[in-house]
């Protein structure tokens, strides 16, 4: 997904719509972008941040592992949803 198709979908997609723009750790990811993950991964997430603050989409998460209660739990995964409002 490019920053176009951010902007196509937002004025294209029907009110109630969803789409997943990121899955995984977002906030985790950005620290260590350049490290772990490519330098833009930001870029799509900040385009749909753009999308929210002039107010046509919400923000969702949506937890994709299970929580553990454990000594050394497994790093959370998320699918990161905006919808059309």
């Amino acid at each position: 997904m490019s920053i176009k198709d951010v902007e196509k979908w937002v004025n294209t997609a029907k009110k109630g719509s969803s789409v997943i723009y990121y899955t995984g750790n977002l906030s985790e990811d950005r620290c260590s972008a350049g490290v772990r993950f490519p330098k833009d991964v930001a870029v799509i997430p900040n385009a749909f941040a753009k999308q929210a603050e002039e107010g046509k989409i919400d923000f969702f998460q949506k937890r994709k592992t299970v929580m553990q209660k454990s000594a050394t739990p497994t790093r959370p995964i998320f699918d990161y949803i905006a919808r059309k409002i």
